[in-house]
């Protein structure tokens, strides 16, 4: 029972002396100040070299024994050097205070903000920070905008596309007040030719959908017109850059009919129908290869045509059987080839067919009948009239 209560009371001893030993030490530095002294430059800037000098002081009533302060880094710093005033514990009178400086790296990628840099306070070996031990460094990066323009089919002259254009950051720092402007001459963008953006995050993207048109004098071939960007950063400083995207202009024939010709007015299926036209070429680019092709019922006919230049035309012709009376459409088709591959267009014309008004075998017939009673009357005559002589 005695050992026991031996222990009890060396056990209560110890404890005591700790928490007495924690609350002096908590009280010794409940007076430290951390502040910065220095920071340069201000702002730091992503991938460059900052110096932090700090003061640390006893703003307490007692003096501090054997203290000590690290430099907790975190991102985006690094630590490159110091000057190694706290390598040593030191003692810190009231009111007395002591310097440290650190040379800092910011990291590369290191995107705008405010970020800490923490300090840890050790009184004979045991951290014992105040609420307070951050020191903060304003980053400042750059914003860096590229642009990517969805993939543009082939146009001709005259033609309006729509065309998205996804403006990213790839920078550190906020764009804000982002215009982008069409420069070409050649490739418009229908209503205002500047598209606004508030502001771009870094690592972030934005978009824009526009209308634009190639102008109708624009040769066919491989064209890149420029878009710029124009911005500025969270300092106020303005930024310019421009990118080319690719266009590939190709020459569309447009082959149309200007006017076609039947006759006879009235159609028979006894008559031969004869079939003029001309067809014509309004595009900006030359048609190969025409052919021209005419349907009635189960009969086809073809006219060869060849190229047809822009601005130009032909004429083509038909000598058809008309067929069975009634009603019926002439399928005319059209076939050619141009830069943007094959092509055909089609187009019917209405074609009444009547039937004979006279029927020819009958009148042959009746030609016949009526020819047979005077050939013998004749003979009858002829004959009596030599009898008499």
């Amino acid at each position: 029972m005695k050992i026991n209560t031996r222990n009890i009371t060396v056990f209560m001893l110890i404890l005591s002396l700790i928490i007495g030993t924690s609350i002096v030490s908590s009280a010794k530095i409940s007076g430290i100040g951390i502040n910065a002294m220095e920071v340069t430059p201000l702002p730091a800037e992503p991938g460059n070299d900052v110096t932090l000098k700090i003061r640390v002081t006893n703003e307490g009533v007692q003096k501090i024994e054997d203290f000590s302060v690290k430099i907790n880094v975190t991102y985006p710093f690094h630590l490159k050097s110091e000057s190694k005033n706290f390598e040593n514990k030191r003692t810190l009178s009231v009111g007395s205070y002591v310097d440290n400086i650190y040379y800092l790296t910011v990291d590369a990628d290191a995107i705008s903000g405010l970020y800490p840099v923490e300090f840890d306070i050790y009184v004979n070996d045991v951290i014992l920070n105040p609420s307070d031990n951050n020191i903060y460094i304003q980053v400042v990066g750059k914003p860096d905008l590229t642009i990517k323009a969805d993939a543009i089919d082939n146009i001709a002259p005259g033609d309006t596309f729509p065309l998205k254009i996804s403006v990213n950051n790839i920078g550190t720092g906020l764009a804000k007040n982002v215009k982008v402007i069409s420069e070409s001459e050649s490739i418009l963008i229908l209503g205002s030719n500047i598209a606004l953006i508030e502001k771009i995050m870094p690592a972030e993207t934005s978009q824009i959908e526009s209308s634009f048109i190639a102008k109708n004098d624009m040769h066919p071939d491989a064209h890149q017109f420029p878009i710029t960007l124009k911005y500025i950063d969270e300092l106020g400083a303005n930024h310019t850059s421009t990118y080319n995207i690719g266009i590939n202009i190709l020459n569309r024939a447009d082959i149309g009919i200007q006017s076609i010709k039947v006759n006879p007015a009235q159609i028979t299926s006894l008559d031969e129908v004869h079939i003029t036209g001309i067809i014509e070429n309004t595009g900006n680019g030359a048609a190969e290869q025409v052919v021209v092709e005419l349907k009635n019922e189960d009969t086809s006919y073809k006219s060869f045509i060849g190229q047809l230049r822009n601005d130009d035309d032909s004429p083509f012709y038909f000598d058809i059987d008309p067929g069975s009376a009634g009603k019926k459409d002439l399928n005319i088709t059209i076939y050619y080839k141009d830069d943007f591959g094959s092509h055909n267009i089609q187009q019917s014309i209405p074609m009444e067919v009547e039937r004979p008004k006279t029927n020819i075998i009958l009148v042959i017939a009746l030609l016949i009948v009526i020819a047979i009673p005077v050939a013998y009357l004749v003979y009858k005559r002829r004959r009596s009239e030599n009898g008499e002589q």
